[in-house]
């Protein structure tokens, strides 16, 4: 036994991890679909998406015992192979299982059907594939792949259909518009020095597809619709990850010549996206909007940083996509818990929920915290990075920045009173939090937290990630070892 694990690289144990996340939601999406008795539907999902987790996991440990060189498997095209795992794919791994599993342990009763079942296991699968590849073809695929699950899921909802139209008509232009700006970039490759007006055009249209995929303005009606009309769960599947954005660091940069300009103007687009979101959240009437526009405003800081030329920011960039994807999957589950119990929430009139459900009172607030960048949240540390690093390279961006953090604070202060402030009947029943729940809800907020309170294991990890992302895709270190099966 001992030979038999010794006679294979941490490389190939890692690639044996990556295959077991990825496959094993697919499997179980299967076996659901199987006419599986309702009960057993949750505990099948379950299993699968722990299983995932526990793999990206291995992924992430093995990692971290190697020298950092990027492991690389199969056909390579552009500045890509097929199998591409390096500090990102470490990361965003276990990052997109554990909200897949968060939100499975979550899940209303009512909610569970085959069907539903399948289409989020379908869709953790999918993402995590997309995270494991930098082939541009693959990506493309992969950007239609990610999408279909939270398109089908949408139309399937009563009600849904006019969220599902306006979702299928972004995400067929995004689709469209980021295949032909790849085959651009494949034909004219900005990656080399050589590139020319090709390759440009390649970048500008891939920097529109990211865009409207991340619901950037103006580009945005189908992110406060996909919350408004989908199940939270779909909502959460089809914006946390954001697939839009691992597309972006992928295709556009680590150009040859530096920052690409449409990389600048995608950045400025999403601090203008950022300040607008976090504003429209301040006077949202309902639960759901809120958390729309606070998910549009926070998941476009993460594009803010992209741009720039510095590891830190770019650095803060992805611990932004950390933190702000698992503080709104937190306070969307509580949303979903609260909506289980007592129907769609008014922000209106205060609602007095807080006798209702103390305990989810006291999740929401503590995920709201986690948005807003307060002291001892990884959102803390996230900020810092990206707004340190864009004062230094741009006064105005980083300035917008802070403002579009106070205005979030703002909104979410403001949800929090509202939903759970305010008088309530002697004898209004009492909805307790249920273990599950508990169990998920508190794995989020132990994350926050303590990354909060010692970031340098992840701030280290995604710095290197960083660095490396930074460098030109046709220089040094090397090529060759990361090409060699």
């Amino acid at each position: 036994m001992i030979a038999f694990l010794t006679s294979h690289s941490p490389a190939d144990w890692i690639l044996v991890a990556a295959a077991t996340a990825v496959a094993t939601p697919a499997v179980a999406a299967a076996v659901a679909l199987a006419r599986v008795p309702e009960r057993g539907l949750r505990r099948i999902a379950v299993a699968a998406t722990g299983v995932a987790v526990a793999a990206s996991l291995a992924v992430t440990v093995l990692w971290s015992t190697t020298d950092g060189t990027t492991i690389a498997r199969g056909p390579r095209l552009g500045g890509g192979s097929l199998v591409h795992v390096d500090g990102l794919t470490a990361v965003l791994m276990p990052y997109a299982s554990l909200i897949a599993l968060a939100v499975v342990l979550v899940r209303p009763r009512r909610s569970i059907d085959p069907r539903s079942i399948a289409r989020k296991l379908i869709g953790c699968s999918a993402t995590l594939a997309m995270f494991l590849t930098a082939h541009p073809a693959a990506l493309v695929i992969m950007w239609v792949v990610t999408a279909l699950p939270t398109w089908h899921s949408t139309r399937a909802t009563p009600g849904g259909r006019a969220a599902a139209r306006v979702f299928a008509i972004a995400m067929a232009s995004a689709a469209a518009t980021v295949a032909l700006g790849t085959a651009l970039l494949i034909a004219d490759p900005p990656w080399e020095r050589s590139g020319g007006p090709l390759g440009a055009a390649g970048g500008w249209l891939v920097a529109i597809a990211v865009m409207i995929r991340k619901g950037i303005v103006p580009f945005h009606s189908w992110y406060p619709a996909i919350f408004a009309g989908a199940p939270m769960s779909t909502a959460l599947a089809a914006t946390m990850p954001q697939v839009a954005a691992y597309t972006a660091v992928r295709l556009l940069v680590g150009h040859a010549d530096g920052v690409g300009t449409e990389l600048v103007v995608l950045s400025n687009f999403a601090i203008v996206t950022a300040v607008y979101g976090a504003a429209l959240a301040v006077v949202q009437r309902d639960l759901r909007g809120f958390i729309g526009f606070l998910a549009m405003s926070q998941s476009a800081l993460t594009l803010a940083g992209l741009a720039g030329s510095l590891p830190m920011e770019l650095t803060g960039a992805l611990c932004v996509w950390i933190s702000s994807g698992l503080a709104l999957t937190g306070i969307g589950l509580v949303t979903w818990a609260i909506e289980s119990r007592a129907g769609a929430i008014s922000l209106e009139i205060p609602q007095g929920r807080f006798w209702d459900a103390p305990a989810l009172a006291s999740f929401f607030l503590l995920f709201g915290l986690a948005t807003i960048g307060v002291p001892g949240t990884l959102s803390f540390v996230a900020d810092d990075l990206i707004v340190s690093g864009a004062l230094d390279e741009r006064l105005g961006g980083g300035l917008m920045i802070v403002a579009a953090t106070v205005l979030a604070a703002i909104a979410v202060i403001r949800a929090w009173f509202e939903v759970f402030g305010g008088p309530t009947a002697a004898d209004s029943p009492r909805h307790e939090i249920l273990p599950r729940e508990r169990a998920a809800l508190s794995a989020l907020v132990l994350i926050l937290f303590g990354f909060g309170l010692w970031p340098a294991p992840l701030v280290n990890s995604l710095d290197r990630a960083a660095e490396k992302l930074l460098r030109p895709i046709d220089s040094p270190p090397s090529l060759e070892k990361a090409s060699s099966p």
